[in-house]
């Protein structure tokens, strides 16, 4: 067995096209033999480097990103706007549903003026000397006392859509509260979201600051009667509105990524908008979802943001056995009751700044949190202006007619001194522009930057480099491998012995008869015509032969002719010898001997016979 996979490696290198086999089997001598064999091994061994460089490359699966540019119609963001103030404070003192609230209020303030003298259940006297560490404090305190409130009780603290947005208009057109949405955010409190509902679907075929949305906002730190009267909590420390721009669908990012617009400014925001498509594993690291056990946000479109919330909601549960209302409730855990204990456990878990070993739990190590696969995202920009001018008196439609911070005209509102109500907007108000600052945006697309046909691409250059490797090597290589195959299956040799039934009935067979005999009638018309060419060859000979012969006979009767001349010539030289003879003979005596003499001469001389 051995002499014939031999024999069939010896076959293989005679009819392979691998560069180098041929002339290793062929060799006529053993020093070129050898010389060939350590060049084929060199060869291979240079192509399995860059093999094994290719792989390795394959195996990290880079990627690179496509930015494209588009420009086109574009649905205009989600724009969400909070007052600062999450609650009225006039409804705090006066209500005793708010009771726990407004004691808390009184307590702050009481540290502030630095009377707090006794211990108190949010643990404020503790802090009283630090300023940063007492509102913070008390406003994580305030959020947990805000959460134990009914959706009916926080109805009646918080501003209603009357109340925050007196002017609304998009593309120069009003809008009304249809188009809104009400959330609630336990820092802000009641918040509303344009353009939240699909159905709705605000978008921008034309960029510019007259082509989105426009929005009169009155935040009410006193109230517009005209009798005055501070309405903020004394924990809210500035007068304005939180605005969040998002995707459709998306949990507005206020603590993270909101805007502060602040009154008696017009805020103009102009957006940008970008597109970004991640490759998915293994080429990327992106998510379409959390796992279910821990996605907290269902409702809502899977971002980065989300994912980290839910992980710290998770990490406060864990540490505090509940969690903050800074983020929705998952499902099996409970809400930190605003106790000293608890407002003690949510701080230590911002750690110590002055101390490395109690960092900040950082979520980008202790947070399993991947970006989504699809995102938009937003990039803006904020420019300011002195709102209203000196001379432009405010008016709006029909918010005002109501009762509600209206127009400064007296047909409209408590107000009887417009000058005073003027006053009252630069102190109470904001004007908030938001625009696309241009319809193109960025797409970006994550794909694969060395994929499977990158890495066939290398392969083939490599291997007709090094070894001069082609596809029809590789077939060569897979029909020895099978030749193998079946020799090794077979015990070193196939027969074939077919029955003579089957051969009478294998159309192959017949199929070879009958081309055998056409292939016959072939030769036989093709010796026929051979043999006429033969014939013709023949014929043509003779006629040459006979060509030949006229010529030669030709020839000859012209040597027969010039000859016959010659002799008429000669016979005329004869006759004129004669007759000078016979003159001189009738003139004068004349030798004859001498005379014959001469004519013998001359007829010598002439060669006649």
């Amino acid at each position: 067995m051995g002499q014939g996979a031999i024999q069939i490696f010896k076959d293989f290198a005679n009819w392979s096209t691998v560069c180098g086999v041929p002339h290793i089997a062929n060799s006529s001598t053993k020093l070129s033999r050898a010389f060939w064999v350590i060049v084929f091994i060199a060869m291979v061994s240079m192509f399995s480097y860059e093999l094994y460089i290719m792989i390795a490359k394959f195996l990290t699966y880079p990627a690179m990103v496509n930015t494209n540019l588009p420009f086109e119609e574009q649905r205009f963001p989600v724009i969400t706007v909070c007052n600062f103030n999450p609650l009225k404070y006039s409804v705090v003192k006066s209500d005793s549903k708010f009771s726990d609230i407004n004691d808390l209020m009184e307590t702050y303030k009481s540290a502030v003026a630095g009377t707090l003298a006794s211990s108190d259940k949010w643990g404020l006297y503790d802090v009283k000397d630090k300023p940063f560490d007492r509102d913070t404090r008390a406003q994580e305190a305030l959020i947990l006392e805000t959460a134990k409130l009914s959706q009916a009780d926080l109805d009646a603290a918080t501003y209603s859509f009357e109340e925050l947005i007196t002017e609304c208009s998009f593309s120069s057109a009003p809008c009304n509260k249809d188009a809104f949405t009400k959330i609630f955010n336990p820092v802000y409190g009641a918040c509303y979201s344009f353009n939240e509902d699909k159905a709705l679907n605000y978008s921008c075929n034309r960029a510019g600051i007259k082509f989105g949305l426009k929005l009169l906002i009155t935040v009410s730190q006193t109230k517009a009667e005209g009798g005055g009267g501070w309405d903020f909590l004394p924990t809210t420390h500035s007068a304005g509105a939180r605005v969040a721009i998002n995707a459709p669908g998306t949990l507005p990012s206020l603590e993270a990524t909101g805007i502060n617009a602040g009154v008696g400014y017009q805020t103009a925001i102009s957006v940008n908008t970008a597109h970004t498509n991640r490759a998915k594993r293994p080429y990327g690291i992106c998510v379409n979802r959390e796992p279910t056990d821990t996605d907290i946000y269902a409702n809502y479109t899977y971002t980065l943001e989300t994912c980290f919330n839910g992980c710290r909601q998770r990490k406060t549960n864990e540490v505090c056995s509940c969690t903050t209302p800074r983020f929705p409730l998952p499902s099996g855990m409970s809400y930190c009751e605003p106790t000293k204990a608890n407002l003690d456990c949510l701080a230590s878990l911002k750690g110590d700044q002055t101390n490395k070993a109690n960092p900040n739990m950082n979520a980008m190590t202790e947070c399993d949190c991947n970006p989504p696969c699809s995102e938009d995202s937003y990039t803006t920009t904020s420019s300011l202006a002195w709102f209203p001018a000196t001379s432009y008196y405010v008016g709006v439609g029909d918010t005002g007619k109501e009762g509600v911070a209206g127009s400064c005209s007296p047909d409209n509102t408590k107000m009887t001194d417009p000058d005073a109500c003027k006053e009252w907007y630069q102190g109470n108000s904001l004007l908030l522009s938001i625009f696309f600052e241009s319809l193109i945006y960025d797409l970006y697309n994550e794909v694969p930057s060395y994929g499977i046909g990158a890495v066939i691409n290398d392969l083939g250059g490599q291997a007709g480099l090094w070894m001069g490797l082609s596809v029809i090597s590789v077939v060569e290589m897979v029909g020895l491998f099978a030749i193998l195959m079946a020799w090794c299956v077979s015990g070193g040799a196939i027969k074939i012995r077919p029955n003579s039934n089957e051969l009478e009935s294998d159309h192959r067979i017949k199929d070879i008869d009958q081309v055998k005999k056409e292939l016959d009638q072939y030769d036989k018309d093709d010796k026929d015509m051979m043999d006429s060419d033969d014939d013709a060859e023949q014929e043509r000979d003779f006629e040459n032969g006979k060509i030949k012969r006229a010529s030669r006979r030709a020839t000859q009767v012209d040597e027969e002719l010039i000859a016959v001349q010659e002799e008429v010539q000669l016979a005329r030289r004869c006759r004129k010898m004669q007759k000078s003879v016979a003159e001189q003979l009738s003139t004068e005596e004349v030798n004859t001997n001498s005379l014959l003499a001469e004519v013998f001469s001359i007829i010598s001389a002439e060669n006649i016979p």
